[in-house]
């Protein structure tokens, strides 16, 4: 029978350059990743993310990293992300 693994808080990175904010969320115990099964963010700004801020994770769970570049960085723009709401557990 396994255990379950222990629970950690998702730390808040939003805002945060993406390689301090994977930092943060591998010290947490947990897993950055971009979008839809992309590899965790190499740059850009993070203005999302999912699981949100000070909610419940097991250890090796993934987050999920939404990012845009700054002003003026070049012609990409990052999806919309997603709403608080579609975040929240149905």
């Amino acid at each position: 029978m396994r255990g379950q693994r222990p629970v950690t808080e998702v730390p808040d990175v939003v805002g945060l350059g993406a390689q301090d904010a994977c930092d943060i969320v591998r010290r947490a115990g947990l897993v950055p990743r971009g979008p839809e099964g992309e590899p965790e963010p190499a740059s850009g700004i993070v203005v999302a993310q999912a699981p949100i801020a000070t909610a419940g994770a097991e250890e090796g769970d993934e987050v999920v990293l939404w990012t845009q570049l700054g002003p003026g960085k070049g012609t990409e723009s990052a999806p919309t992300p997603p709403t608080e709401s579609a975040l929240l557990p149905a």
